[in-house]
């Protein structure tokens, strides 16, 4: 929204409130989503007109936390922390967040100018500690529980449990989001008895039997494409002659 000018974001509220105005309708009007007309409208409803002069914000390490532990922690929603702090977009909360999940849970505060050689060095030690410090708090372990119990549990159905592979590659994925390990991850997950369990012999031979898998038919296409080449020119549509040049 901050393309938006002040005028602009007081006229789209007028729209909603005087006119009836939809947020589809204002969207289009004003070149925005239809979700950040909605953020907009809640946003001045609860802070007031006076919130659209709040200066561009400088926020700390401590300040981006707090709200981001209110999201992942505390089962809040991006939307209704970023209203209650008064922030001009929800984006701002889901950035942080992402970043905040990019670098292994911790509030990265980037430095501006350029960096010398010994700072990044710095810079990249005491990040790896604070990785490691705060992988083993117990707040950052219940998540991590929390967030694979999920997950997991939503593959499948009543009527059909999940495959050896489909779980396989649910763990992959959470490997990346947690930063956590495979041997991890299952023991999370089999030491649960309402989840699908599987072994860590499972879960490597999934992608050992992909991996030969990919092998084996790209060899295969490989040669059909030989062959398509081989013989395309040999043959027409019925009803068509090909012309050749001589």
């Amino acid at each position: 929204m901050s393309k938006l000018t002040k005028q602009d974001k007081i006229y789209i509220f007028e729209e909603w409130t005087l006119e009836n105005r939809g947020g589809t309708y204002l969207g289009k009007k004003y070149g925005i989503r239809r979700e950040n007309v909605n953020y907009l409208i809640k946003l001045i409803k609860i802070h007031g007109f006076s919130i659209l002069d709040k200066p561009y914000t400088n926020y700390s390490k401590e300040y981006k936390e707090r709200a981001i532990k209110r999201v992942l922690f505390e089962n809040e929603t991006v939307n209704a922390v970023a209203l209650d702090l008064g922030l001009t977009s929800r984006s701002i909360l889901s950035n942080w967040s992402h970043s905040y999940k990019e670098n292994g849970y911790n509030v990265v505060i980037k430095k501006k100018g350029r960096l010398t050689h010994e700072q990044e060095k710095v810079d990249r030690t005491r990040a790896a500690q604070e990785r490691k410090h705060r992988a083993a708090s117990p707040e950052f372990k219940a998540y991590c529980r929390k967030r694979i119990y999920k997950k997991i549990g939503c593959l499948g159905s009543k009527e059909k449990k999940p495959t050896k592979t489909e779980i396989a590659y649910a763990i992959t994925e959470l490997r990346h989001e947690l930063g956590l390990g495979v041997k991890k991850i299952i023991e999370i997950i089999n030491s649960n008895k309402d989840l699908p369990h599987i072994s860590r012999s499972n879960y490597y031979d999934v992608y050992t039997r992909e991996d030969k898998d990919r092998v084996h038919y790209e060899d295969i296409m490989t040669r059909i494409r030989e062959i398509y080449d081989e013989i395309k020119n040999r043959y027409v549509a019925p009803g068509y002659r090909r012309i050749s040049h001589k």
